[in-house]
């Protein structure tokens, strides 16, 4: 099985988990995210992995043909991105998650279970 099918399945997991908690439990979010934002090193070490793991994928399978492989590459992409900006702007994270969006995590939650049963189900 390719790689990039078995990446699109994990994701397709965890968007659908991800989108159920944004829809349940989104409430919830904004204390997680300033509890978590109070630790430094936390920071750090979820913006290194972040970064590991997405530039291990990036460095094997950086595709942009049109198919589902694009769209698992642009989500490389942003997690390496969020990986950059928890090492460097986490304040700007929390300001983007709490203060812009936090009436918008429902719809943010429908999006992530339909982009997940897709790359679940379709790939």
């Amino acid at each position: 099985m390719d790689i990039t099918i078995i990446v699109a399945k994990v994701l397709g997991v965890y968007s659908v988990v991800a989108g159920l908690f944004l829809i349940f439990k989104g409430r919830s979010l904004a204390h997680m995210i300033h509890d978590f934002l109070e630790h430094p090193a936390m920071l750090y070490l979820t913006g290194v992995i972040l970064i590991f793991l997405s530039s291990m994928y990036l460095i094997q399978y950086n595709i942009w043909d049109g198919t589902f492989k694009t769209l698992i590459t642009v989500v490389a992409w942003l997690t390496m991105l969020k990986g950059v900006m928890y090492i460097f702007f986490p304040k700007v994270l929390n300001d983007m998650a709490i203060t812009k969006y936090r009436k918008s995590f429902g719809l943010f939650g429908v999006i992530a279970i339909i982009a997940g049963i897709y790359l679940f189900f379709l790939v």
